[in-house]
């Protein structure tokens, strides 16, 4: 009689759209939860990098203005391939990083985008003519391409070492 009481609740409240995911609380959620920013050492770069809850790395776009993204301005495709690591409240700093060098932005469709030391950071999801994405933690892709889109160090400058 319980199990049946349980599982009438747990259907009740996802059908109310209750029931929330168990990813939505984790460090490396969606975008659609609290950014988490940490450090990592990265061997094909041989530098400590700044990178997200899940280890993947993040990447600052030098044409930004500090502030203010400029990646929505290049094109359409420039959000689906830099997608803007976003956050729903205070990122949370983890080792490594300093927590006054974390800021929101406005980010592109008006998201709230995270700014470590006045730069926008960005994801590399590669596509649309730009090669293999970042897939796993440790992945770099994205480094100096079109010299323009760099590695983010811990004192939250851009790394400009080629990690090819």
């Amino acid at each position: 009689m319980r199990r049946i009481a349980l599982v009438t609740v747990v259907a009740l409240l996802a059908l109310s759209g209750l029931l929330v995911s168990a990813t939505a609380f984790g460090e490396g959620a969606a975008s659609s939860s609290r950014a988490v920013l940490k450090v990592a050492f990265n061997k094909k770069l041989k530098k400590t990098i700044v990178v997200d809850g899940s280890g993947r790395t993040l990447y600052m776009f030098t044409y930004d203005h500090p502030g203010s993204p400029q990646c929505e301005a290049q094109g359409p495709d420039c959000p689906q391939v830099w997608p803007a690591l976003t956050s729903t409240g205070k990122p949370l700093a983890r080792k490594g990083i300093n927590a006054r060098l974390i800021t929101i932005v406005k980010g592109a469709g008006g998201k709230p985008q995270v700014s470590y030391n006045h730069h926008p950071l960005y994801h590399f999801a590669g596509g649309h003519g730009t090669g293999a994405g970042d897939k796993k933690p440790g992945d770099v892709n994205g480094q100096a391409f079109g010299y323009a889109w760099f590695v983010v160090s811990p004192q939250g400058t851009p790394i400009r070492k080629s990690g090819k």
